[in-house]
């Protein structure tokens, strides 16, 4: 059984698509078709019920891909213990991000890519939770604790929330005292998230708020405060350009909002880490802890362009 061909079959296991393999691969999804037959012909088995309109692993695809998915492990870690000192870091990398964190990941990326010029990089923006097998990405980086514990989780940097309204808004209603005073406000609610939390002087509080607008788009919900629908929780530094123009005023900023929220990246818990996906953990680590040119703080408070669309405040 060729390398490839097994690197192929795991590929369209996890994607269900020939087009998206072919196109992460550089092979035609016809090449792909064929590969995938040609395994199937050898082993005297169905791999997949395909029609034209999907693809669906078999059962016996499914032993197989248990095995397969095992003996590449084995090659990469090979590789990576016997090639770390010899070889410069190379390939392809698949990440994923919350679009809300399109920009700071982005500069990230961008310098990480130009120290490392072998290494290639597709990274999709989007907030829906991604399984990393079943989406094919290498890492993820995201918001809070993971929920898969098969997870390795690398903190990268707080994530500093704020609660803010546009300044029409607190001309109209006033502006909130103490996290109480919240229940008589219109509050702007990220999906599930009714529930804001808050610290001080070491006395947590969790308020369940509630609005006339509710949304799982970050950026919805910040044109509805700068637009005066009410107040939202959301990070600051998606917001950064808005609170300089004093489109958004913050407000309860004696209370500290989502403590022990962070940034981290996530990755699948591997005996050996490949090199080229180790490089990029480290350069990420560096880059949000480390201040960035005439700014004080974490890479994540740099300055930086207003932060584009997406979930997740």
């Amino acid at each position: 059984m060729d390398v490839q061909d097994m690197r192929i079959f795991a590929r369209v296991a996890a994607m269900q698509s020939l087009s998206s393999v072919g196109t992460e691969l550089n092979l035609t999804p016809g090449t792909i078709s064929k590969r995938i037959q040609a395994l199937e012909d050898d082993l005297g088995v169905k791999l997949f019920h395909r029609n034209t309109r999907s693809l669906r692993i078999t059962e016996e695809g499914e032993k197989l891909l248990e095995y397969v998915n095992r003996i590449l492990s084995d090659i990469d870690g090979a590789r990576a213990a016997v090639g770390l000192n010899v070889e410069a870091p190379r390939g392809k990398l698949r990440v994923s991000a919350p679009a809300s964190l399109g920009d700071v990941v982005g500069d990230a990326i961008c310098e990480f890519m130009r120290r490392h010029k072998e290494i290639d990089i597709q990274i999709d923006l989007t907030d829906r939770i991604v399984n990393l097998q079943e989406d094919g990405y290498d890492v993820v980086i995201r918001k809070g604790m993971p929920r898969d514990s098969g997870l390795i989780r690398k903190p990268l940097a707080a994530d500093l929330q704020v609660i803010v309204a546009s300044p029409q808004y607190i001309a109209t209603h006033g502006a909130p005292q103490a996290p109480s005073n919240l229940l008589d406000h219109s509050c702007l609610v990220l999906g599930e998230g009714s529930h804001w939390e808050f610290t001080r002087n070491g006395t947590k509080e969790s308020i369940r708020v509630s609005g006339r607008l509710r949304s799982d788009n970050g950026d919805m919900l910040i044109y509805g405060a700068r637009s005066g629908l009410g107040l939202i929780r959301v990070s600051k530094p998606r917001i950064r350009d808005f609170l300089a123009k004093s489109e958004l005023v913050p407000v309860l900023e004696d209370y500290e909002v989502s403590v022990g929220s962070s940034i981290c990246a996530l990755y699948p818990e591997k005996k050996y880490v490949l090199p080229k996906l180790r490089v990029f953990l480290d350069f990420l680590g560096d880059w949000f802890r480390e201040p960035r040119t005439g700014n004080k703080g974490t890479a994540f408070e740099k300055k930086a362009p207003v932060l584009k669309a997406g979930v997740g405040g």
